[in-house]
């Protein structure tokens, strides 16, 4: 299942629990920085204001995965396909206007992966959602042109 996209300055998986218990794709060109556990610590020490930030990312990540199962159990596709296109656009868009423009290339196979549906089924979703006026798909990407109303979709 496809998580989230991450941007410069955000934790990845903080504490890794057990060995490749998470892995990660870059789009582009990258930098990840590992801290071991030790040095965490001793940075902690140092700037207290740290751990308030690093538990505020790791409750955030929470919720996004909480949002995420309890789409998974009870939505349909529909729903969870604007969940996520909302969630990406207050994220990840530029303002154009009155429209958001998600700021990265985003497949329909990387929305199925991130509803838990199939690619076939995001496409159909995604022309229900253009044929209304709410969003503009090109070259894989996504501009939400009404999020207003995609939003009483939701």
């Amino acid at each position: 299942m496809l998580v989230r996209f991450c941007y410069p300055g955000d934790l990845l998986n903080g504490i890794a629990l057990h060995k490749h218990s998470v892995s990660a794709v870059s789009m582009g060109i990258s930098a990840v920085s590992l801290i071991d556990k030790a040095r965490a610590m001793e940075l902690i020490k140092q700037y207290p204001k740290l751990e308030a930030e690093i538990e505020h990312r790791f409750a955030q990540d929470g919720q996004l995965l909480l949002q995420r199962m309890a789409d998974l159990a009870y939505e349909s596709v529909e729903k969870r396909l604007v969940h996520v296109l909302l969630s990406l656009g207050q994220r990840h868009a530029l303002h154009e206007g009155n429209t958001l423009r998600i700021d990265f290339r985003l497949s329909q196979q990387d929305l199925a992966d991130m509803i838990g549906s199939s690619r076939q089924k995001v496409n159909r979703e995604l022309r229900k959602l253009a044929d209304q006026g709410l969003i503009r798909e090109e070259r894989c990407r996504i501009t939400i042109l009404d999020h207003k109303r995609l939003g009483n979709l939701g």
